[in-house]
């Protein structure tokens, strides 16, 4: 499993600006770059500090087509613009994992993170994040690439 590290974390809301949208699995890579492509310069002429690495949030996750939020994490809150919306990423108990390797890798991890929480005695509360810890422009070897998994539990 390329799963590095889990915990549980008490976190503070993050304020963030995410575009929410509805697309395809096979079309996830291409809508974070797309959104993170006008979100950050969005942030950037409103005055906002960056805050973090970029995030894609996943509130409804199916065999077809998903709904993605992709963000930035700001200092401080401002304000969106159109589909670019203001957002707080939740705070409270939160599990976290740190996967090591390549994005399509990914579910395993989260699948081994789902049981990992329950043999916590721990139940997901809400839709998990994926925090972007590694640009693959800067690191291609993709077994170098760390993301970080946050999952809302109670």
């Amino acid at each position: 499993m390329p799963t590095l590290s889990t915990a549980i974390r008490n976190l503070d809301p993050q304020p963030a600006l995410i575009i929410r949208s509805r697309v395809p699995r096979a079309g996830i890579a291409a809508t974070i770059g797309q959104s993170l492509g006008r979100i950050i310069p969005h942030a950037l002429a409103k005055g906002g500090a960056l805050a973090g690495r970029p995030f894609a949030r996943y509130p409804e996750f199916g065999a077809g087509t998903i709904t993605i939020e992709v963000g930035m994490p700001l200092a401080a809150p401002i304000e969106g613009e159109g589909d670019i919306e203001s957002f707080s990423l939740p705070g409270g108990l939160t599990a976290v994992a740190v996967h090591g390797g390549p994005y399509n890798q990914i579910p395993d991890t989260f699948a081994a993170f789902e049981r990992w929480i329950g043999e916590q005695g721990r139940t997901p509360d809400g839709p998990p994040w994926e925090v972007y810890v590694t640009d693959p422009a800067e690191h291609p070897n993709h077994d170098d690439w760390r993301t970080e998994i946050y999952w809302p539990v109670r």
